[in-house]
């Protein structure tokens, strides 16, 4: 597809809006009216209070961009999970997908973003009160939102999402925005669910869920709501998809066949390094029989300076899970009492857990991973026949019959709120207590500390020489009993709040009462990371729990390099609030906030936000806002404890790398080498602060009919991370913050700094836009919408002062914005019928640059590696759904997901932030599920 498929998208929806509007003219009215959805309704409201603001409206439409997804909106929508649901949304990028659990330590996490800023700017709401971080957050600040996985979709009654900086209001971590779910309680929506979600190979979706609502509010003063809901998905393996299971990958680019591989010399039998006997340097099964084990392949490559000697590569890409496993279960109940029409009391509980398995390729030793002495009974009855001379020798082998590698993915979400509403005098006021905890809990299988695996071969229990399935029953039983399998690391984050708000009216205005909000809140926060004794290389059997005497690096998981460290902190934060709404006009609003946070750590921030609303005609209504934000550091990027995490790649030295050595007092460089890496909390870190505004429209050109735009821009300064390793080697004198020394026994020694620090600068703009209509016709109601993203800029610097970058549609740091998101649906509405069809459009981009090799016309390589950049098309999915209302109480529901099963398009990129382990395409834009048939029945009661 074309660069100008969102203009044709836009096109095509004005041109169903002008022809519902000419059909519903002359059209005979439906029997029975059905509700317009509650974010295009332009009718009066009784006063309620708005995300994005302390005071109470009467009117729909707000001076701030609110998006509104109400329960309507959710069953058409085709998701059937939170995360789904939000981030199909076009003004969603950067968040973190639960598939990047494989492969990377994201340990189950999910989140959302508003306008690609980064989960760690959208704060998370869960009726209109905070919600704990997720307790499995990194040292570096990373994955600190809420966990949206732990947030039941059967639970919600509707969602509001604020696409503006709202730290005015909220304080910190509304940077850019805010989503403020709200759960279902009073009401007659007393149901149970139960649905399937079916794709082809794996993936395959089971949920139930049940609401029950007694008593009324209105007409007895209370109400009980009691929710259960429960949720099981399998896995999908990449061996279910032919564009996924394979590390070797030939493709088109440019009218010439390359192939692209992913070489791992590690495998069964092993690959083995001898430099002064007979055998060479190989695998014994491919010298042999001229053939590689199943699982592995024949890598011959007379152009690549590493191999270019036969080798049998191991196939990691297919033992991946391109799915992980996931479970959800929760618990929600919901307490109103109303004790005078001014006073009421609301307790909410929430309790769910989310369990995310995932599986990779089984655990190797690496390249040059392990050295076998002639002593040993391995040496003498499986190497010394093929000629083997070195004493000890090397080998590169993955225990293959051990099975893949199991990580299982804890998160429990515990959430109690109470909140009392009443009035005093002139005073409207509420009082709000709050307590939520995150436990976030990883397990392993089939893992092995680096002295285990050592022993082994030692000891004679492993025969490096045979395929996969040929390990002797007493080999197979010693490998099994020395691999781990339990916990491996987990963590905990609290959070507790009290908040009181007041508000009144001050005096009369042409449009209506001047009004005054005043607010405090007082906030706990507190974080606890506790590894396992294994994580932190301090058991010398981890299979049997062996306490080790003393740290050993042999005692580390194979593949790790440094150890983790327990770690705890907590905080309080305070903040004061003022809030002013004043109605200048019938037709002109205008709104001010003022806000002052104090940090334990960090210090005061002062924070304001100005926003007018202009009704400038019956059908014509302007907003604009602008305002400040800040973000504090987390705990963690704070108070983590510094250590070392291993060492850099080698680096070349050069004059200016010398010159800072000089400048710390270390010693200079005298040849290309690798730098000692300290990561760690920096107590120095200053807030990260922002301006933000927007300005925007909404246009009813006739009733049901509704077209907005908003262009909003977004400038962070001070961000908060680490200097990337490739840009401080580049520039060593341009990131000072990116140096320090380590003390090696030998004097000081220039060390890379990984801890985080206060860098560069962000501006970002962008426009959202808004076209719907809803009408009555000869053939039913049409409930059509579109809803568009486009990304104009995000320019952002790696370093203070450093070059500008964009990513919008350029990926060559391995992460790309897309320019362009859209969803359009249209429903078709009668006699108990519901038909929609949606469209999901992404723009393409091109992606990160690949190391390629040229091949002949009989597919063998045919000259030196070329390094090329693979283009990612724009994609458009569509979605069908049908729901038939059988009965008053109940309603079925079936449809197809990606109806033309669009496969994604083809990504060699193996790095980026939130990329998974997953090869030929990339999991962060593209769904491998692929074509998916639903089906679901509501039955009420």
């Amino acid at each position: 597809m074309n660069r100008s498929c969102p203009l044709t998208a836009v096109a095509w929806a004005l041109a169903v809006l002008c022809a519902s509007m000419a059909t519903g003219a002359s059209a005979q009215p439906v029997p029975a009216p059905i509700p317009a959805p509650s974010d295009l309704s332009g009718d009066r409201l009784p006063a309620i209070q708005v995300t994005g603001s302390a005071l109470s409206s009467s009117d729909a439409q707000t001076a701030l961009p609110v998006t509104v997804l109400g329960r309507a909106d959710i069953e058409r929508s085709g998701a059937r999970t939170t995360t789904e649901l939000l981030q199909q949304l076009p003004m969603m990028q950067g968040m973190v997908q639960t598939s990047s659990v494989v492969g990377n330590d994201s340990r189950g996490y999910a989140s959302v973003s508003i306008h690609n800023l980064g989960d760690a700017y959208t704060l998370v709401l869960l009726n209109g009160q905070r919600v704990a971080p997720f307790g499995g957050q990194l040292s570096n600040g990373a994955l600190s939102g809420v966990d949206i996985n732990t947030i039941p979709l059967a639970m919600v009654e509707r969602i509001e999402v604020l696409a503006d900086g709202a730290s005015a209001l909220y304080g910190a971590d509304a940077l850019g925005g805010v989503v403020n779910i709200i759960t279902r309680r009073d009401g007659e929506a007393n149901e149970a669910t139960a649905g399937v979600t079916w794709p082809r190979g794996g993936a395959r979706e089971w949920r139930l869920s049940a609401f029950k609502s007694m008593g009324s509010v209105d007409s007895t003063g209370q109400n009980l709501s009691l929710g259960v809901s429960a949720m099981r998905r399998s896995a999908l393996r990449a061996t279910a998809r032919d564009y996924a299971r394979d590390a070797v990958k030939d493709f088109t680019f440019g009218g010439q066949r390359y192939r692209f591989a992913d070489v791992q010399e590690a495998g069964a039998p092993a690959t083995i390094y001898d430099f002064t006997g007979t055998f060479g340097w190989g695998n014994p099964m491919l010298n042999a029989t001229g053939a590689c084990p199943s699982g592995s392949y024949v890598y011959n490559n007379p152009y690549d300076p590493t191999y270019f000697f036969p080798l049998c590569s191991y196939n990691y890409a297919a033992d991946v899970d391109l799915v992980p496993e996931q479970a959800q279960h929760s618990l929600m109940a919901s307490y109103t009492r109303q004790f005078a029409p001014a006073s009421k009391l609301q307790l909410d509980l929430l309790l769910s857990r989310s369990v995310v398995t995932s599986h990779l390729a089984p655990v190797a030793t690496g390249i040059y991973g392990l050295n076998v002495a002639s002593s040993s009974p391995t040496y003498a009855n499986y190497l010394s026949g093929l000629g083997v001379g070195d004493d000890p020798v090397n080998l590169s082998y993955r225990f293959v019959d051990l099975g893949r590698r199991g990580f299982e993915d804890t998160s429990d979400l515990a959430h109690l709120a109470a909140r009392l509403d009443g009035r005093l005098h002139d005073w409207s006021w509420s009082a709000g207590l709050s307590y939520s905890t995150s436990y976030q809990r990883s397990d392993i299988d089939h893992a092995l500390s680096a002295n285990a695996a050592q022993r082994l071969f030692d000891d004679g229990f492993v025969n490096p020489v045979v395929g996969p399935g040929q390990q002797s029953a007493a080999e197979l039983a010693a490998q099994r009993a020395a691999s781990y399998n339990g916990h491996w690391l987990s963590g905990r984050s609290t959070l507790a709040e009290l908040q009181w708000l007041a508000s009144r009216e001050l005096m009369p205005l042409p449009g209506g009462p001047l009004k005054w909000a005043v607010g405090v809140n007082l906030r706990h926060e507190g974080l606890r990371f506790q590894p396992s004794l294994f994580a932190q290389g301090m058991l010398s059997d981890p299979a049997a729990g062996t306490l080790a005497s003393s740290f050993d690096t042999g005692n580390l998981r194979l593949g790790d390099a440094v150890p983790m460290q327990a770690s705890s902190a907590s905080r309080y934060i305070w903040g004061l609030l003022s809030e002013w709404q004043a109605p200048v006009t019938k037709a002109l609003a205008l709104n001010a906030a003022v806000r002052t946070d104090h940090d334990e750590y960090a210090g005061q921030s002062w924070t304001g936000k100005t926003s007018a609303r202009w009704q400038a005609a019956p059908n014509l209504l302007w907003r604009a806002s602008l305002g400040t934000g800040f973000r504090t550091p987390t705990l963690n990027q704070l108070r983590s404890p510094g250590r070392s995490d291993g060492v850099t790649q080698d680096h070349d030295c050069s004059a200016d790398l010398q010159a800072v050595a000089v400048l710390l007092g270390a010693a200079p460089c005298t040849a290309a080498t690798s730098y000692p890496l300290v990561v760690g909390g920096n107590g120095d870190l200053q807030p990260e602060k922002s301006v933000q505004a927007n300005l925007g429209l909404r246009l009813a050109p006739a009733a049901g009919y509704v077209l907005g735009a908003d262009l909003w821009a977004v400038h962070i300064h001070d961000r908060i991370g680490a200097v990337d390793e490739a840009v401080a080697f580049e520039n060593p004198l341009a990131v000072p913050q990116a140096w320090t020394t380590v003390d090696t026994g030998s004097g000081p020694q220039l060390a890379l700094q990984g801890r985080p620090a206060n860098l560069g600068t962000l501006m970002s703009s962008g426009l959202d836009l808004l076209a719907s209509a809803r009408r009555p016709t000869a053939i039913g109601v049409i409930d059509t919408q579109l809803r568009a993203t486009v990304m104009l800029r995000e320019d952002s610097q790696l370093y203070p002062g450093g070059p500008w970058f964009s990513a919008i549609d350029d990926g060559r740091y391995g992460s790309a914005t897309l320019k362009w998101r859209a969803n359009w649906r249209t429903s078709l509405i009668r006699a108990g019928w519901t038909h929609t069809l949606t469209a999901r459009y992404q723009s393409g981009y091109e992606d990160a640059p690949i190391t390629a090799y040229p091949l002949d016309a009989t597919g063998q390589v045919s000259g030196p590696a070329q390094q090329i950049r693979l283009k990612a098309a724009d994609q458009v999915l569509w979605d069908w759904q049908t729901s038939w209302q059988l009965s008053g109480a109940l309603q079925v529901t079936a449809g197809v997901i990606n109806l033309l099963d669009t496969k994604p398009p083809l990504s060699l990129n193996q790095s980026g932030l939130g990329k998974g382990q997953m090869l030929g395409y990339d999991e962060r834009y593209f769904d491998a599920r692929g074509r998916m048939l639903t089906l679901e029945a509501r039955l009420a009661f």
